[in-house]
């Protein structure tokens, strides 16, 4: 037997292609080695190489046991926290009295479109974690291109406005700030792979879509923007003397800025801006505008116990920005407690699953994700707790709303993905 026709017996029982051509490669060059070996000893190529295959043992044992090694991995830990969060999403929408706002009714709706968005999320998921990511690396620029027009479009016209956040709506379609993160946390993981770049470019790439943030204006958006593309270049391949006069240099800037703006802010911002910030600190003094809102959810979670509210007490989101709030006051701090812990087990799941993936794309586009996602998370965790300003950040997996849902969704689809393929993770092959 030669020895392709026994890597090609080796192949037969693995059902993965992709793994079929590397572990080929692999045996190859194993068995070219140990056939030099025999060689050296006075055996004849044909005597070395039969005895070289020898050494392999088996081919069926070998196929099935490459076969294990390099079947596509799913990790059921993450699946079944997400599902968790799913699962608990439903409890806003089925507690909280809706016809006050919407009319009567309207729960069945909710619960209707709320079944949608997950069975899209689902697919979504789904979508991303078989296909290969890093076919995605390809067409980094056109995505960076995207999410640029994206945000032009927002800017110079948008058609509609909700909460103060610039929208263009076509048909069932919002686009709005958010949906652009995704993009750019693709292109930037593909941008700190390009070595051949210089830093100038980088710079030039971060602040345009920074500037389009803030002239919508979308300020949580901008700083979750810059976490992101932070925590990527923190792990870039540039010198750690690069990294630190970058950081250096924002650190001095946010600095001046912050002081500039504590000593003219009266002259800067708007009389309703300043008002908020007000509220923010003394929200008593504010109790029928700014403040109203902080200190109804004070009083819901004040009024919540371990067990949950006996009457609940009513907020104006409470299925959406304040969903975490809603499932305290109808199940208690224990249930809220364990949603947190939910919430940031999957974050850790996900750095965990870092700590054993080598320097590659795929690695830049899961530590993006998790930025992102323990971003949102921790900011509207310690928002409801009035240790934040208040602002529309979606709980993941938690808050109503198709947008959020989707994004989330996204991210944990990118990093099922990855792990999905981590034995090839730092391969340049693009194989189906």
């Amino acid at each position: 037997m030669s020895s392709k026709q026994y890597l090609k017996q080796v192949t037969s029982y693995m059902r993965s292609k992709e793994a079929r051509g590397y572990v080929e490669t692999e045996l190859q060059q194993h068995i070219t080695h140990s056939k030099e070996a025999w060689v050296n000893k006075g055996y004849s190529a044909e005597e070395a190489e039969q005895k070289a295959i020898a050494e392999m043992g088996s081919a069926s044992q070998l196929g099935k046991s490459m076969d294990k090694i390099h079947r596509p991995k799913w990790d059921f830990w993450l699946i079944g926290a997400v599902l968790l969060l799913v699962a608990a999403s439903f409890v806003p929408i089925l507690t909280v009295d809706v016809s006050m706002k919407y009319g009567d009714g309207m729960t069945n709706y909710f619960i209707k479109r709320k079944i949608v968005h997950i069975l899209v999320a689902i697919a979504l998921i789904a979508f991303l974690m078989l296909i290969d990511y890093r076919k995605i690396q390809r067409f980094i620029v056109p995505i960076y291109g995207i999410a640029i027009a994206l945000l032009l479009i927002l800017v110079l016209m948008p058609n509609a406005s909700i909460n103060g956040m610039a929208m263009y709506i076509i048909g069932p379609i919002r686009i709005q700030a958010w949906v652009t993160l995704p993009l750019f946390l693709v292109a930037f993981a593909g941008f700190f792979m390009e070595r051949k770049w210089k830093f100038w470019r980088f710079i030039g790439l971060f602040i345009i879509p920074l500037l389009l943030f803030m002239m919508l204006p979308n300020l949580a958006v901008a700083i979750f923007y810059s976490a992101v593309v932070s925590v990527l270049f923190a792990f870039s391949t540039f010198s750690n003397q690069q990294k630190r006069n970058v950081f250096l240099t924002i650190a001095g800037l946010t600095s001046v800025g912050i002081v500039y703006m504590v000593y003219a802010y009266k002259s800067i911002l708007a009389p309703y801006q300043i008002e908020r910030i007000r509220a923010f600190l003394h929200p008593e003094m504010y109790a029928d505008t700014s403040g109203y809102l902080m200190l109804q959810l004070k009083t819901a979670l004040a009024e919540a116990g371990w067990f949950g509210a006996e009457t609940a007490t009513y907020l104006p989101e409470a299925h959406t920005d304040y969903a975490l709030v809603q499932l305290i006051q109808a199940y208690g701090f224990l249930a809220g407690i364990l949603v947190i812990i939910v919430l940031l087990a999957i974050a850790l799941r996900i750095l965990w699953l870092i700590q054993t993936m080598p320097q590659s794309f795929g690695k830049l586009l899961v530590l993006a994700a998790v930025t992102l996602y323990s971003c949102q998370s921790v900011y509207s965790i310690l928002m409801i707790f009035g240790l934040l300003p208040l602002a529309g950040i979606p709980l993941p997996f938690i808050s109503y709303g198709v947008t959020p849902f989707l994004l989330n969704a996204f991210l944990i689809g990118l990093v099922l993905s990855v792990y999905r393929r981590k034995s090839y993770m730092g391969q340049r092959t693009f194989s189906a």
